[in-house]
């Protein structure tokens, strides 16, 4: 081999050598400034994890309250239909007296030898002008009315009636 020859291949060795650097050092640099890049992102992530967790955390707040919520529009739908039985159970109860109030009022009338000695024609204008002056001294007005256009209270015998003032 000629000296020439050898510095040629010296030469070409050099040269790889060099391309080889340099590409090593491109992809050093290319590297670095992808790891750079991807420290950037994370720091962005990082910033925008904590208001992704105040987001979640409302997210759970809100859920929270919608259940809390439906949980005492539960309770108050329970206590509802609650009253309602009650207020029917009270109604019945109140129809039952009433009933039982009349009966005894019919039963005074049918023992008291005055009522019985009166005429029918009589009895039936006494118990208008009755129910006509119970009207007047109690609340047998219309918030006491039937729909049948009677009163509740104050309707049989020539008697006054005591009016029944506690609820039912």
């Amino acid at each position: 081999m000629d000296t020439m020859t050898i510095i040629w291949i010296i030469v070409a060795i050099v040269v790889v050598l060099a391309v080889a650097a340099l590409l090593i050092a491109a992809s050093r640099k290319r590297n670095e400034r992808r790891h750079r890049e991807a420290d950037s992102i994370r720091a962005k992530a990082q910033e925008q994890t904590s208001v992704v967790e105040k987001r979640e955390a409302l997210a759970e707040e809100t859920a929270a309250n919608a259940r809390k919520a439906q949980a005492e529009a539960e309770a108050k739908a329970a206590e509802a239909k609650r009253l309602q039985v009650d207020a029917q159970t009270h109604q019945n109860t109140a129809t039952t007296s009433r009933d039982d109030l009349k009966q005894e009022w019919k039963r005074a009338d049918e023992l008291d030898p005055e009522v019985k000695t009166r005429g029918a024609a009589s009895n039936d204008a006494r118990t208008t002008d009755a129910r006509a002056a119970d009207a007047r001294t109690t609340d047998g007005g219309p918030a006491n009315a039937r729909t049948d256009g009677t009163s509740s209270t104050n309707t049989h015998g020539a008697h006054a009636k005591p009016t029944d003032t506690s609820s039912t």
